[in-house]
């Protein structure tokens, strides 16, 4: 089984402005109440991040691994799901690819992706979402705040 590999877990997937942390407590809940783990996958997109250096790159990662820590620490203590396994996967790449790549690694899984989805990128995510259900197993959809 792969290092990223663990059963059991629902993907919640954030990258360029798309979430806030209302959708990660409901991710977070909808983890808890389905009796799985949740695994926050946090993606720097090319579009955004793909003109860094390799050095920058893997600082960028470091550092938000270690924020989305602090935060799923803070959220589970705020809807009561202490004892919920939580884990934070940082990638960069293509969005798509890399939440399939994820989902490939677990098996089927439901996907959520963080809303609000800025205006400007609506029809991609919409696109996106029929993308990753196409290519995999997932059930993939918003999870709204």
């Amino acid at each position: 089984m792969n290092a990223e590999a663990r059963s059991g877990e629902v993907v919640y997937v954030s990258w360029g402005g798309t979430g806030r942390a209302a959708s990660v407590r409901r991710a977070m809940e909808h983890a808890r109440d389905t009796d799985q783990g949740l695994l926050y996958l946090a993606i720097l997109d090319d579009s955004t991040f793909g003109d860094l250096d390799d050095a920058t790159l893997e600082l960028a990662k470091d550092e938000l691994a270690w924020l989305l820590d602090a935060q799923l620490d803070l959220t589970k203590s705020q809807t009561s799901a202490e004892e919920l396994s939580v884990r934070v996967l940082v990638r960069s790449g293509d969005v798509a690819d890399e939440i399939v790549d994820v989902v490939d690694t677990l098996g089927k899984t439901d996907v959520l992706i963080g809303a609000p989805v800025p205006a400007s990128i609506r029809d991609a995510v919409e696109a996106l979402i029929t993308t990753v259900t196409a290519r995999t197993s997932a059930d993939v959809s918003l999870v709204e705040p």
